[in-house]
């Protein structure tokens, strides 16, 4: 229940963010699911950082953002994720569900 509650936690104030400044719908995390590594395309350059967490919201893996690079889950176990994408000064922008094989 617990994670559930934390779960649409997120994705409302991932929603609730998105209304707020520009289209960033047009961010999003690939492949997803995944095995091993991911991906974020940032066609409008407002990324700084991706931050993953499991479903406890527990922040698991933190990355500083570069166009054209691969992000490694691998020594993540398998489950559900949720990846936040945030700005320079650690704004979330945008938060997506992602699977782990």
């Amino acid at each position: 229940m617990k994670q559930i509650v934390l779960l649409l936690f997120f994705v409302l104030i991932g929603c609730a963010l998105n209304g707020q400044t520009s289209d960033k719908s047009q961010m999003s995390v690939y492949p997803n699911p995944t095995i091993d590594y991911i991906s974020v395309d940032d066609p409008q350059h407002m990324l700084e950082y991706v931050a993953v967490y499991n479903l406890v919201g527990k922040r698991v893996k933190n990355f500083e953002f570069s166009e054209g690079m691969q992000y490694s889950i691998a020594e993540l176990p398998k489950g559900l994720y949720l990846v936040q994408l945030q700005d320079k000064n650690r704004k979330v922008l945008k938060t997506q569900k992602i699977q782990k094989r």
